[in-house]
C-alpha cells in the first residue's frame, strides 16, 4: 500500500478540523448576535427609563402651570399676602423673638450642623421680617407637633387672621402634594420675595428668598428665574442641592410665575423629592421585571458627577452597601449623611467614562469597570430636561448580560466534543496501521530537537516511509559529525574570547553588538607597578624574565577572579584592574582594597620563593568611568576617564610596598580599614590632591 493511499486515509482526520472551524465561526457569529441582543435590550430599557423621567418632569411642569392658573391659588395668594402685610406692620414682641432664637439655637441648627457644616453665623439664619417671626412662632417653634409632622397644624391662636386663610386652604394644598408626590408647595410674593405659605412648615416658611438666609438656595434660584421669565408658560427647574431647611436633604424645585393683568404677582413653587425619581427610575423596584436581571440597575448622574437617584444595591441592601462604601474609603461624614437621609443622592460621585460621554451629549453602549470593580455592560445618554444637565445610564453585570453566550458556548463545546469523539473512533481504525512508523519518526525528531544525536530508527518498510526513515538516519549521522566539529571549534573560540574580554562583554559581542561603550556611575580602579623588576631584567635572560612576570601576574589574576575584580590589562610590569564593572557591585571599593592587600602578600611570598627582591607600588581611586571595546581586530576591553587617570597617578606617585588611595576611597572605607593621611601631593594635570596610605599593620588581623 503506497503512501498516497495511507495519506488519503489520514485526510479523514480533516473532518475533525472542519468540526472545530465550523464550531469556532458558529460560536463567534452566535456570540456577536447574542451580545448585540443584550446591548439592544439594555438600550431599550435605558431609553424607556429616559422617556419616563422626561415625562415625569413634563408632568411636573404641566401640574405647576395648571395649579398656578387655578382660582384657588390666586385667591389664596392674595389672602395670604394681605395677612402677611398686616403682620409686617408690627414688630414681633421680645417673647416671640426669643422663642424663635431658642428654637434655632437648641433644635434646628444643632440638628442641621450634625450633617452640614455651618454656612454663616448664627444670626444670619434668623428670619428678617416681623411676619416671619410671628408665623414661625405660630407654626414651627410654638407648634406642639414634632418635626416632620408640623404641617398637620391648620390654625394658631397667635395669628388669627392668617390662621383663618390657612384653615381655608391648607387641606387642599396638602391633598395636592400628596396626590402629585411633592414634598412641599410654596406661595411666594413676587415683589418682596417672601414665602407667604408652605405646606411642610420648615424653617424656610415666611423667610425672604431675595434677602433672607436662603437667598442662594435652589428654591430662591427657581423663584427668581420664574419671576424674571418673559415666557408666560415658563416653569423654572432648580437641580438637586443639599437644602438646609430640610436639614441638608437633597431637594429640587420647580417654580412658575402667577400673573394677573399681565403682571407677575406671585410665584408657585414645589419641592421635588428624590423619592419620586427613585420610583420612576427603578420601576417601583421592579428591576427584574423591567429586564435588568439580578445585577442590573438604572441611574441618573448630574453635571457634577453626583448621583440624582439611588442605586439598586443601596435600596435593596442598605447596610451592605454602606459597608462597601466604607471599604472603598468614602469619608465617615458622607456615610453618616447617607444614613441620615436614607439616600445617596448628592453624596456619591460616579466619575466613569460613560457619564463623561453622556455629559458631552453622546449616546451609546460600552463595557466598563464600575466603582465596585465589576465589569458591566452600560448603555448611556443625556436626558433632555430643560434646566437640568443630567445623564441616565442602565447597566448590568457583564457576566449576567452575556450569560446566554456562555450557555451557547457550553452547548457548542459539548456537541463539538461528541462529533470529535465519533470522528476519532472512525479514524482510529484506519490510521492504526500507519501510525507506527510515523510515531517512531516523531519520537526520533523530538530526541534530535533535544540534542540527542545518537538516535537511529529501524527501517521496517520499503515504501515512502521506509525511504524517509533511511534519509532521516543519514541526516542525523551527518548532523552528529558536523556538530562535534562545530562544538570543538566553539570551545576553542570561547576560551580565546574569554582570555581577551570579560564574560558579559563577550556574550554581548556574540549576541551581535558591534559597538560596546558603557557609562558607569562609580567603579574603583587599581594600578600596580612591580618595583625592582627593571633592575632584575638587566641581569636576567628574556625567557626567565617573562616566566617570572607571568607567574606573578597569574597569581594576581587568581586573586582578582576570586574577589570578582576585572583585570583590564598589563603593560610591561604594570597591572590594571577595575571593580564594579562590567558587573556592578556596591562594595567595589572594598573588593579592590582586599585585592591590593592580596597583591602585596603575593609579591612578598613570590620574592621569598624566588629571591627576586621585588615589591609593588599600588594606587587606587573610585569614581565614574567609561568602558568599552576598542578595535575590530586585536580588540581590547579598556577603561577611560578622569577616575582612571587619577588612579594611575596614585600608583606613579605612591610608595613602594604601600597602597595609596584618594579621598573618594578613604571616605568609603574609613570605617572598615585604618588609613594614614599622607597629605597633599602635586599631581600632573590635577594640581594638589589629598592622599592616604592604608595602614597595613591595622589590617593584619583581618581576613583578606
Amino acid at each position: 500500500m503506497s503512501i498516497k493511499y495511507k495519506l488519503l486515509c489520514i485526510l479523514i482526520l480533516v473532518g475533525a478540523g472542519a468540526v472545530l472551524i465550523t464550531g469556532f465561526f458558529g460560536y463567534e457569529m452566535g456570540k456577536r448576535g447574542l451580545t448585540q441582543t443584550a446591548m439592544n435590550q439594555l438600550t431599550g430599557i435605558r431609553r424607556s427609563k429616559a422617556y419616563q423621567i422626561e415625562t415625569y418632569f413634563r408632568n411636573v411642569r404641566s401640574q405647576v402651570r395648571t395649579l398656578r392658573e387655578s382660582r384657588m391659588v390666586k385667591d389664596a395668594l392674595h389672602e395670604f399676602r394681605d395677612e402677611v402685610t398686616k403682620l409686617n406692620r408690627t414688630l414681633a414682641p421680645p417673647e416671640i423673638r426669643d422663642s424663635i432664637v431658642q428654637y434655632y439655637k437648641n433644635d434646628y441648627l444643632p440638628r442641621l450642623h450634625k450633617l452640614v457644616d455651618p454656612r454663616v453665623g448664627f444670626d444670619e439664619y434668623l428670619p428678617t421680617t416681623p411676619s416671619a417671626y410671628y408665623l414661625q412662632r405660630a407654626f414651627i417653634s410654638g407648634n406642639p407637633l414634632p418635626t416632620g409632622s408640623k404641617q398637620a397644624l391648620a390654625a394658631s391662636e397667635d395669628v388669627p387672621g392668617y390662621s383663618r386663610v390657612h384653615s381655608a386652604n391648607h387641606n387642599s394644598f396638602r391633598k395636592i402634594i400628596q396626590e402629585f408626590g411633592y414634598y412641599d408647595l410654596f406661595l411666594i410674593d413676587a415683589k418682596s420675595g417672601q414665602i407667604i405659605y408652605s405646606v411642610a412648615k420648615e424653617v424656610d416658611f415666611a423667610t425672604n428668598l431675595y434677602t433672607g438666609p436662603y437667598k442662594n438656595s435652589g428654591l430662591a434660584k427657581a423663584a427668581k428665574q420664574a419671576r424674571d421669565s418673559q415666557d408666560g408658560n415658563a416653569v423654572s427647574l432648580a437641580d438637586f442641592e443639599m437644602y438646609e431647611p430640610s436639614y441638608g436633604a437633597p431637594a429640587a424645585f420647580a417654580a412658575s410665575p402667577i400673573r394677573e393683568g399681565g403682571e407677575v404677582i406671585g410665584i408657585l413653587a414645589v419641592q421635588v423629592p428624590n423619592d419620586e425619581i427613585d420610583k420612576v427610575i427603578s420601576g417601583h423596584r421592579g428591576w427584574e421585571r423591567d429586564g435588568l436581571g439580578r445585577s442590573g440597575d438604572s441611574g441618573i448622574v448630574g453635571a457634577d458627577y453626583l448621583l440624582r437617584s439611588n442605586a439598586r444595591g443601596f435600596l435593596q441592601r442598605r447596610e451592605e452597601a454602606l459597608d462597601q462604601m466604607r471599604a472603598r474609603g468614602i469619608p465617615a461624614a458622607t456615610i453618616e449623611r447617607i444614613r441620615a437621609y436614607n439616600s445617596t443622592v448628592l453624596q456619591q460621585q460616579v466619575r466613569l467614562p460613560s457619564v463623561t460621554a453622556a455629559l458631552a451629549g453622546e449616546e451609546g453602549t460600552r463595557v466598563q469597570v464600575g466603582s465596585a470593580g465589576r465589569a458591566s455592560l452600560v448603555s448611556y445618554m443625556p436626558l433632555k430636561i430643560p434646566g437640568l444637565h443630567w445623564t441616565i445610564a442602565s447597566r448590568i453585570d457583564l457576566s449576567e448580560a452575556l450569560a446566554p453566550v456562555d450557555q451557547f458556548r457550553r452547548s457548542l463545546i459539548w456537541w463539538s466534543l461528541l462529533t470529535l469523539a465519533l470522528t476519532s473512533l472512525l479514524a482510529l481504525a484506519l490510521t492504526r496501521a500507519i501510525l507506527g512508523p510515523v510515531n517512531r519518526l516523531v519520537t526520533a525528531a523530538e530526541r534530535v530537537s533535544e540534542s540527542d544525536l545518537s538516535v537511529q530508527i529501524p527501517i521496517t518498510t520499503k515504501d515512502e516511509l521506509g525511504r524517509l526513515t533511511r534519509t532521516f538516519n543519514h541526516m542525523v549521522a551527518s548532523i552528529r559529525e558536523k556538530t562535534e566539529i562545530i562544538e570543538q571549534k566553539n570551545r576553542e573560540n570561547e576560551r580565546l574570547l574569554l582570555n581577551i574580554l570579560p564574560g558579559p562583554i563577550a556574550e554581548r559581542l556574540k549576541g551581535g553588538e558591534t559597538r560596546i561603550a558603557d557609562n558607569f556611575a562609580e567603579v574603583t580602579v587599581l594600578f600596580a607597578d612591580i618595583v625592582g623588576f627593571t633592575r632584575l631584567s638587566s641581569r636576567t635572560s628574556p625567557a626567565e624574565m617573562v616566566d617570572l612576570l607571568n607567574r606573578l601576574f597569574t597569581r594576581f589574576d587568581a586573586c582578582a577572579q576570586e574577589l570578582g575584580v576585572e583585570k583590564i590589562k598589563t603593560i610591561g610590569d604594570a597591572y590594571m584592574a577595575v571593580a564594579g564593572l562590567p558587573t556592578p557591585y556596591e562594595d567595589h571599593s572594598h573588593r579592590m582594597v582586599k585585592l591590593a592587600l592580596r597583591m602585596l602578600e603575593e609579591v612578598r611570598d613570590f620574592s621569598e620563593e624566588t629571591g627576586a627582591g621585588l615589591s609593588v607600588r599600588i594606587g587606587i581611586n573610585s569614581g565614574p568611568a567609561v568602558a568599552g571595546v576598542i578595535g575590530s581586530t586585536k580588540f581590547i576591553y579598556d577603561l577611560w576617564g578622569d577616575t582612571v587617570n587619577v588612579a594611575s597617578r596614585m600608583e606613579s606617585h605612591g610608595v613602594a610596598g604601600m597602597i595609596q588611595v584618594t579621598r573618594a576611597v578613604y571616605e568609603k572605607l574609613a570605617g572598615e580599614f585604618e588609613f594614614c593621611e599622607r597629605g597633599e601631593i602635586e599631581i600632573k594635570g590635577k594640581g594638589v590632591l589629598e592622599t592616604w596610605l592604608l595602614c597595613l599593620p591595622a589590617y593584619a588581623g583581618q581576613s583578606a
